[in-house]
């Protein structure tokens, strides 16, 4: 009679490290990486109450009834053009430092792409963390 001897592979530590692919992308994701991110209020500087009314306008931008519900891959196709608007219209004029400097950056070709990156980004690291990493 024989026998089989299965070994298993114990996964290390090292085994687990992220790909540099995907820490490049996390980098990426950084609201301090965004284009046009100094052109928003830091978030040390934001209140509680305005974080919970930014987390409030981005769910409803997204259809999404929590913060949970919401996939880091979002298919903007499905966005209302006007609660887009809507919604970068209402950034610029809560939060940007600057509403000259933030229309400019906004405006010409690719503005509403630039636009929604930005406060997709801004709102989205928003409701992350402490706020701290923008200052």
């Amino acid at each position: 009679m024989a026998t089989t001897t299965q070994t298993r592979t114990r996964k290390t530590p090292q085994d687990r490290k992220p790909t540099q692919e995907s820490v490049d992308a996390a980098k990426q994701e950084r609201f301090e990486d965004v284009e046009g991110h100094e052109l928003l209020t830091p978030f040390s500087k934001i209140k509680g109450s305005d974080q919970a009314r930014m987390m409030a306008r981005m769910l409803k931008l997204l259809g999404a009834e929590s913060i949970e519900d919401v996939d880091q891959e979002v298919d903007v196709s499905n966005f209302d053009l006007d609660e887009v608007a809507d919604f970068i219209d209402w950034v610029e004029d809560r939060y940007a430092v600057d509403p000259a400097k933030f229309a400019a950056f906004t405006a010409g070709r690719g503005g509403m792409e630039r636009a929604m990156n930005l406060c997709m980004a801004y709102a989205g690291e928003m409701g992350e963390g402490d706020g701290s990493e923008n200052g």
